[in-house]
C-alpha cells in the first residue's frame, strides 16, 4: 500500500489534470450523439420533401388524365353546386356515375407516381364554369379539380427517438384546370 504524503498528492492530481491523453476521443463522445440526430434528421426531412414532391406530381398527373378522359358525371347534371366524386367504389355527390373507368384511370395515373395513394384519397370535383352554350344553360366547359388528402408520412428513422409521433400528417393537395370545350352534337 502506497501512502502519499500532501505534496506527493497534490503533484500525482496535477499531472493527472494536467495529462492530454483521450481528451479527442472524450470531445468526440460528446459529439457524436448531436451529429447523429443531425444527419439523420437531415435524411429525413429529405425524405419528407421527396414524398411531398410525389404527391404534388400526382396530383397533377391525376388532372392531366382526367382533362383527356370522359367525364365521371353527366355534365347536363352540372349546375351552381360542384359535384364531388370519391372513393374505391365511385361515388358523386349530387349525380350518378357517368363513368366509372374515367375515375379509375385517373387514380390508376397518380398511383404511378404515387403507390400509397388509394381511391379514398382522391376527390375528383366538376364545378360549372359559367361557359355555356347561350340560353341553354348547359354547362360546356367545367372546372375540374383534382384533390388528394389523408396521406402521412412515416417516419423512418426518427420513430426510434422517443417522444417524437410516428407520422406527419401532408397536407391536402389540389389543383384546378378548365377543362376543354365540348359543344354538343347539332
Amino acid at each position: 500500500m502506497i501512502i502519499h504524503t500532501p505534496k506527493r498528492l497534490i503533484r500525482t492530481i496535477r499531472n493527472w489534470w494536467s495529462c492530454r491523453r483521450g481528451t479527442a476521443a472524450t470531445e468526440f463522445a460528446m459529439i457524436l450523439p448531436a451529429l447523429l440526430l443531425l444527419t439523420i434528421g437531415s435524411l429525413e426531412v429529405g425524405l419528407i420533401m421527396f414524398d411531398y414532391h410525389k404527391v404534388s406530381e400526382a396530383t397533377r398527373r391525376g388532372l392531366r388524365e382526367a382533362l383527356i378522359q370522359d367525364p365521371i358525371i353527366d355534365l347536363n347534371d352540372l349546375d351552381a353546386t360542384p359535384i364531388t366524386c370519391t372513393g374505391a367504389s365511385v361515388s358523386c355527390s349530387g349525380s350518378s356515375t357517368d363513368s366509372a373507368a374515367s375515375f379509375t384511370a385517373i387514380l390508376t395515373a397518380m398511383q404511378a407516381v404515387s403507390s400509397r395513394i388509394t381511391g379514398d384519397n382522391v376527390i375528383v370535383t366538376y364545378a360549372d364554369s359559367g361557359l355555356d352554350i347561350s340560353g341553354t344553360g348547359q354547362t360546356v366547359t367545367p372546372l375540374i379539380t383534382v384533390e388528394v388528402t389523408g396521406l402521412a408520412y412515416e417516419f423512418v428513422a426518427l420513430t426510434y427517438i422517443p417522444g417524437l409521433p410516428d407520422q406527419l400528417s401532408l397536407p391536402g393537395f389540389d389543383t384546378t384546370r378548365l377543362s376543354h370545350t365540348s359543344l354538343p352534337d347539332p
